[in-house]
C-alpha cells in the first residue's frame, strides 16, 4: 500500500471532492488531486477539477497544469500504486508523446472530451514564440531506486521525449514535497566545509545578521551532498527542482572539460544557517541548509564523469543574530532567493516614471496598482481595488482598443512593443480628468467582474459557456466596450451594422462611467450583460469550431480578426433581437455623466 502521508493527504482530496461535488472519487484520481495541491500550489478546488482528465481515453494524461507566469505546460501522469515497473513508465511516456503529436496534427478523435477541451486549451495558450516549452511528469506512489538512470535510459528508448523536459516523482519525492509544506523544515545539524585557502572570506556584519563570501571546494560540496542530501541539506530550498536538459547540459560540460571556469560560469550558492565559525580554511556550520543553488549542487554531486579535478563554487553564508520577527531569518532568505524568477519585459518597467506616477495617481483613488512583481501593499494601505499592471493593460487593449486577441496572447509583447505600451501606458491619465475617472472605473468594473464571474460559475450558464467565460476575459471586455459606445451615443446600432470595424477608428471618449450610477443593482445588471455575452461568445466559437475554424476556445480568442469578423459580428446582429433589448435595459451603468 502507499505510504501513511500519501494515504491521509488522498483521503483528505476524497473529503474535499464529495463537499464539493457530492459524489465520490477513486483514490487513483484523488492522488491527482494531491498533486495539483502540493506540487503546483493549486488551492481551488474548481481549478483543481478542471486540470484533472484522466479516465478511458485519456491518452495517458492524467491531469494538467499551465503557468501562466512562465507560459509552460505541465503534462502529468499519477499512478497510485505500492509497486510499478520500467517498462509501466516508459508505456506512458511513450502514450503521452503520441498524445501531444496527435494534438499537433490535429488528429483528436479519440480521446475523451475532457482531455480534448483541456489539453487542446493549454496548447494553444502556449505563446507562438514558446509553442515547446512542455514538460511531462510522471507521479507515483511506488519507490524508484534511481530515477537519473531511468530518465538516461527513457531518452535513449523513447527519442520524441527529447522535445521535452522530463520529470519522475517517486513516493520519497511526494512525501518530501508535502512535508515541506506541512512541516517544520529539516535543516543539517553541523558539518564542516572547505574553502579555497585560509583567511579568503569577506564578511558583511549588522545589528541583527552577519555574512560571508567564500569559495568552496568542490570535493567539499560533493561530500556534503553524499551525507544529507535527503536529510537536511535542500530543504528550505523552496524553488521547485525542474530538470532543463539545456542548462543542465551546460553544467555538465563545465564539470567535464572547463572546471578551472566554474566560478565565473555559475552564479553559486547561498547557505542559510543558525551559526558559523571561521576556523582556517574550514568554515564549521550549524543548522543549515542550501536555500539557493540546489541545482548547482545536485548536479556536482551526481557527476558521473572521469574528470576528477578539484575547483571552486562561490557561495554565501548567512546566519541570524537575534530573531527580528516570527519568521525565521533563514526563512526569509529561502524566500527572497529562491523567489527571482528570469527577468520580463514588464519586470524592465517597473521603474518608469510613468508606471510609477499611474501607481500613486490609483493610490490616491483608493486602488493599488502592482507594478513589481511580489511587491506588498503600502503598510496601513487598505484598497477598495487591486489589479497589476500587466492586467491593467489587457483590460484597456480590449475595452478601448478593441484588440482582445493581441491583449490575450502575450503580456509580454505589450511591455516589448512601444506602441502597445505607449497606448496603454503613456496616455497622461493623471493630467486628464477624464480619462483618469476612467482608468479608475475601469478597475472598479474589473473587481466587480470578478465577483460577477464567480456567482456565474455556480449558476446560470452551463459548463461551454463557463468555460468561454473563464478564457474569453479580454473578448468580454472588448463587447463591454461596444456597450460603453453604444450607452454614450459614441456610435449607434446602425453604425455597427455598416461598418464593424468603427469602434476600432473612432476616437475613444474617456469620463467616469459606472460611478454614476446611483442605483444599487450595478453587479445585477452587470451579470446580465456578462451572461449574455458569454452566450453569443459561445454561440460564435461553436459555429467557428463546427467550421474548422480553430480548435479550441483559446486559440479562437487568440485571434483579433475572429474577434471582430464572428464574435463581434454576431453581437451586433443580436442588438436587434432580444439579447438586444435586454442589454438595452442594463447597459446605463456604462453611461458618462
Amino acid at each position: 500500500m502507499p505510504s501513511e502521508i500519501l494515504k491521509v493527504e488522498t483521503t483528505k482530496a476524497r473529503k474535499e471532492f464529495q463537499q464539493n461535488k457530492s459524489s465520490d472519487v477513486p483514490d487513483d484520481r484523488a492522488f491527482s488531486y494531491v498533486l495539483l495541491t502540493y506540487f503546483f500550489d493549486v488551492k481551488d478546488f474548481d481549478d483543481k477539477y478542471d486540470c484533472v482528465t484522466d479516465g478511458a481515453n485519456d491518452g495517458g494524461v492524467d491531469f494538467l497544469y499551465f503557468d501562466d507566469e512562465e507560459s509552460k505546460l505541465f503534462i502529468c501522469q499519477s499512478k497510485y500504486t505500492e509497486n510499478i515497473s520500467y517498462g509501466d513508465i516508459r508505456n506512458e511516456f511513450d502514450k503521452i508523446c503520441d498524445t501531444v503529436n496527435n494534438f499537433r496534427k490535429g488528429n483528436t478523435g479519440a480521446y475523451n472530451e475532457n482531455v480534448k477541451r483541456t489539453l487542446q486549451n493549454f496548447l494553444d495558450r502556449l505563446p507562438d514564440d514558446e509553442q515547446d516549452n512542455i514538460e511531462i511528469a510522471f507521479f507515483t506512489s511506488a519507490n524508484i531506486n534511481d530515477i537519473e538512470d531511468m530518465l538516461t535510459k527513457l531518452a535513449n528508448d523513447i527519442p520524441d521525449l527529447a522535445k521535452f523536459s522530463v520529470s519522475v516523482y517517486a513516493c520519497e519525492d511526494i512525501e518530501k514535497k508535502i512535508q515541506e509544506k506541512l512541516s517544520e523544515i529539516i535543516t543539517v545539524p553541523s558539518a564542516k566545509l572547505e574553502i579555497d585557502k585560509p583567511g579568503n572570506v569577506l564578511q558583511y556584519d549588522t545589528e541583527h545578521a552577519e555574512g560571508i563570501l567564500v569559495n568552496v571546494k568542490s570535493t567539499s560540496l560533493r561530500a556534503l551532498y553524499n551525507k544529507f542530501a535527503s536529510k537536511g541539506l535542500f530543504d528550505m530550498n523552496i524553488r521547485r527542482y525542474i530538470r532543463n536538459q539545456l542548462v543542465d547540459d551546460k553544467i555538465k560540460a563545465t564539470l567535464s572539460k572547463n572546471r578551472g571556469d566554474f566560478w565565473f560560469l555559475n552564479n553559486g550558492i547561498v547557505i542559510a544557517c543558525e551559526d558559523f565559525t571561521i576556523d582556517g580554511s574550514r568554515i564549521n556550520l550549524t543548522n543549515f541548509s542550501i536555500v539557493n543553488g540546489g541545482q548547482t549542487t545536485y548536479l556536482i554531486g551526481e557527476y558521473k564523469g572521469a574528470n576528477s579535478e578539484v575547483f571552486y563554487i562561490p557561495c554565501k553564508i548567512v546566519a541570524e543574530k537575534k530573531r527580528q520577527s516570527e519568521i525565521p531569518f533563514a526563512t526569509k532568505i529561502a524566500e527572497a532567493t529562491n523567489s527571482q524568477k528570469p527577468i520580463l519585459p514588464r519586470d524592465l518597467k517597473s521603474n518608469s516614471p510613468e508606471m510609477i506616477r499611474l501607481a500613486r495617481m490609483l493610490q490616491y483613488n483608493g486602488i493599488y496598482l502592482e507594478i513589481k512583481r511580489g511587491a506588498k501593499k503600502p503598510r496601513g494601505f487598505k484598497p477598495a481595488y487591486s489589479v497589476k499592471n500587466d492586467v491593467l493593460a489587457q483590460l484597456i487593449l480590449s475595452m478601448v482598443n478593441q484588440i482582445p486577441g493581441v491583449a490575450r496572447n502575450s503580456t509580454k509583447k505589450i511591455f516589448e512593443s512601444p506602441r502597445l505600451y505607449n497606448s496603454v501606458f503613456r496616455v497622461n491619465y493623471e493630467k486628464d480628468a477624464d480619462k483618469k475617472a476612467f482608468l479608475v472605473d475601469l478597475i472598479q468594473l474589473y473587481g466587480r467582474y470578478i465577483t460577477v464571474t464567480t456567482e456565474l460559475k455556480k449558476s446560470g450558464l452551463n459548463s461551454e459557456q463557463v468555460s468561454i467565460m473563464k478564457n474569453g476575459t479580454q473578448v468580454i471586455f472588448a463587447l463591454l466596450g461596444i456597450v460603453y459606445r453604444l450607452a454614450n451615443g459614441d456610435i449607434t446600432e446602425q453604425e455597427l451594422l455598416q461598418d464593424k470595424n468603427i469602434a476600432k477608428s473612432r476616437d475613444f471618449v474617456y469620463g467616469s462611467f459606472i460611478s454614476n450610477y446611483t442605483g444599487d443593482d450595478i453587479n445585477e445588471k452587470l451579470n446580465k450583460l456578462v451572461k449574455i455575452i458569454v452566450i453569443i461568445t459561445a454561440d460564435s466559437y461553436r459555429a467557428a469550431y463546427f467550421d474548422g475554424i480553430t480548435t479550441s476556445a483559446n486559440y479562437f480568442f487568440k485571434s483579433d480578426s475572429q474577434y471582430t469578423d464572428r464574435i463581434l459580428s454576431t453581437f451586433i446582429n443580436h442588438l436587434s433581437m432580444t439579447f438586444g433589448t435586454e442589454i438595452k435595459t442594463a447597459m446605463d451603468i456604462f453611461k458618462r455623466q
